[in-house]
């Protein structure tokens, strides 16, 4: 299935004096939805991680930087917000990359 993501940078800044949570649209694109791989799927239910869905994107510079700082990261498709725990470049095709997202960030 095909759909339009938007990765969304949550970063704590301060501001006026106080730690505020700053939310901004960092990168949209179209992607590919996809469900784990069925060894992964067992682990995930294994620890309570039902709702987990991947995101198959192609690799650019924007990736690259969400690969390096995942924790600031969410994804939002469809209306519901998604925490990014894994971004792993494809083992056959370099050039897309697997976001690994987990529902209720």
């Amino acid at each position: 299935m095909t759909g339009r993501i938007k990765v969304i940078r949550k970063e704590t800044k301060v501001i006026d004096g106080r730690r505020q949570q700053v939310s901004s649209v960092f990168y949209e694109c179209w992607c590919d939805v996809q469900d784990l791989a069925t060894s992964e799927k067992y682990t995930a239910l294994q620890t309570g991680l039902e709702n987990t869905i991947v995101f198959k994107v192609r690799n650019c510079k924007k990736i690259e930087e969400i690969r390096l700082n995942l924790k600031e990261f969410y994804a939002e498709y469809k209306g519901m917000e998604f925490k990014v725990y894994n971004a792993s470049p494809m083992v056959s095709d370099n050039r897309r990359v697997l976001l690994k997202c987990r529902a209720g960030a």
